[in-house]
């Protein structure tokens, strides 16, 4: 009767633990990194001024500017990267276009997966949207949140 007794409770406590690890949720791939960082103020502010002297001093490559880190979203699932584009001195051709925004996108994902530890192609495609948007209309005052053209779970889709 005892052995009965303690196979049952054995059997309701494997059954409990199992009904608890099935309900927790996956933790987003970027939140292991939402910790905080051992860096002065003067530290970060240096190595932004770096970065954004890099940026400037870049030429466009086809039309195609530096990537640059957007934004988290609020639920550490996903990735911004914004690429700023010159419409005008972009490829000619329709297939020559996609081709070199496609080759950028990739760059950037690749570079993000190296980094964040994730996997490519897969998660990383699915965790980075690359966003290309037109300089011209950045300049001129419009929308700057206009998408020319986005990469997203390995697809390139103009707008």
């Amino acid at each position: 009767m005892h052995m009965s007794l303690a196979l049952l409770a054995l059997v309701l406590s494997s059954l409990a633990l199992a009904l608890q690890l099935k309900g927790q949720k996956p933790v987003p791939p970027l939140e292991k990194f939402m910790v905080p960082a051992r860096m002065t103020d003067l530290d970060r502010r240096m190595e932004r001024a770096d970065v954004r002297m890099i940026r400037d001093s870049t030429v466009m490559r086809n039309g195609i500017g530096v990537p640059f880190i957007r934004e988290i979203t609020n639920d550490h699932q996903h990735m911004i990267v914004r690429v700023l584009v010159s419409e005008e001195n972009l490829p000619k051709t329709y297939d020559e276009r996609k081709k070199a925004l496609f080759a950028s996108a990739f760059e950037s994902v690749s570079t993000i997966a190296a980094e964040f530890d994730l996997q490519f192609p897969s998660p990383a495609v699915n965790v980075v949207t690359v966003q290309f948007v037109s300089i011209t209309d950045i300049v001129k005052g419009a929308n700057a949140d206009k998408t020319y053209a986005e990469y997203r779970g390995g697809e390139l889709t103009f707008h």
